[in-house]
């Protein structure tokens, strides 16, 4: 399949799943917007009297944000998109604000955020066994179907996606396991896997000024997992299924960052929620938070170390240049979609990141026409 996750989703939406539509090496963060939210070190915002308010995620005063500048500047201005349309505040003061309590309020809940079931997936108990046996090309069917068996969470997705007019062509419900998992073939086992990942942002809406960047980045992550897949099936000859998991991660990261911060905004009504103060949280949690999510999932720790390596500026493995091509295709993508880049420095851009074009060309075309598409 050519986009593995988009055809997964396809899968997901007619089990009935709502799948809505929609870096570790300390770096510098100096890369905000208008009016330089960050100042004095990376790592603060904006005071009036010169203090900053920290945001770091490691107590270092720096941020392990997108490993390059280049990165850095290309998110910054896929948010500003949400940002702007939810008419944020730019430029705020913040110490001494509620902008402050928004902040350290947030930095508390993200540090631990692994305990937070309220931002973050429920691991289901088999998901170690399951990965190692979905990936042992000596497991049989009858194997995966009872692990699945003994999480009811899981078990009930796949009876619902076997049962699914995309495998089923009679009208009873596919009720037994392993005819189940022998309908829905290793792929669908996978895209299980990637849907109980993406649990907290599957059939919830974001409302008020935070729906715009929920929106935004809900849409970003399936078309850069998708393209983090097809680059990593295609172009390195790597674990397609790994380069999904990691691009999926990485979104999400983002995701329960705007949540955490946007929860605690709704405790200031009178405060409009800052663009700068936001792009830095961002900056500073997103990649810790996707770690997290990662450790408490206890995902392959080649998984874990290409997330890490591939934000913080080393050189990345197979695995790290394909979530790297995935994230700035999906970013350029959504901003050739809206009108805030041309599509010539869009490519220029790519080509200097993958030069093997020949074998990236079609990749990017898929993601083209599937941002378009989605209105």
């Amino acid at each position: 399949m050519p986009l593995l996750l988009l055809a997964g989703l396809a899968v997901l939406l007619v089990a009935g799943l709502s799948w809505w539509a929609i870096r570790r090496r300390p770096v510098p963060a100096s890369a905000a917007g208008p009016g330089g939210v960050l100042a004095g070190h990376a790592g603060t915002t904006k005071s009036h009297d010169g203090h900053g308010v920290s945001v770091d995620a490691d107590g270092t005063g720096e941020l392990p944000g997108p490993g390059n500048q280049q990165d850095r500047e290309v998110f910054h201005r896929l948010y500003a998109i949400a940002f702007d349309a939810a008419s944020f505040s730019r430029g705020a003061v913040v110490a001494g604000s509620a902008h402050a309590d928004v902040v350290a309020r947030s930095v508390s809940l993200l540090r631990r955020i692994e305990a937070h079931p309220r931002y973050t997936p429920r691991r289901p108990q088999v998901l170690p066994q399951l990965m190692r046996t979905v990936n042992d090309p000596n497991a049989s069917g009858r194997m995966m179907a009872d692990i699945i068996g003994k999480d009811p969470v899981l078990a009930g997705n796949l009876l619902r996606i076997a049962s699914s007019p995309l495998y089923c062509v009679q009208s009873r419900p596919v009720e037994d396991f392993t005819h189940a998992v022998a309908m829905v073939g290793t792929d669908g086992i996978r895209h299980l896997i990637a849907a109980a990942l993406m649990q907290p942002v599957m059939g919830t809406s974001d409302v008020g000024a935070f729906a715009p960047f929920a929106d935004l980045m809900w849409e970003y992550t399936l078309v850069s997992a998708a393209a983090a897949t097809d680059h990593a099936k295609l172009v390195e000859h790597d674990d397609a299924f790994a380069a999904q998991l990691m691009g999926l991660l990485q979104g999400l990261g983002a995701i329960i960052v705007g949540r955490v911060v946007r929860d605690q905004y709704a405790r200031q009504p009178r405060w409009v929620a800052d663009a700068e103060v936001v792009t830095a949280l961002l900056d500073a949690w997103a990649v810790p938070a996707a770690l997290r999510v990662a450790g408490k999932w206890q995902l392959p720790e080649h998984i874990h170390t290409a997330v890490a390596r591939s934000q913080a500026g080393k050189a990345p493995d197979s695995l790290g240049r394909s979530l790297r091509y995935g994230q700035l295709v999906g970013a350029l993508a959504l901003l050739c979609k809206h009108g805030r880049m041309e599509e010539p420095e869009a490519l220029a851009m790519l080509a200097r990141v993958e030069p093997r074009q020949h074998a990236t060309a079609d990749i990017w075309k898929r993601v083209r026409r599937s941002v378009d598409s989605a209105g």
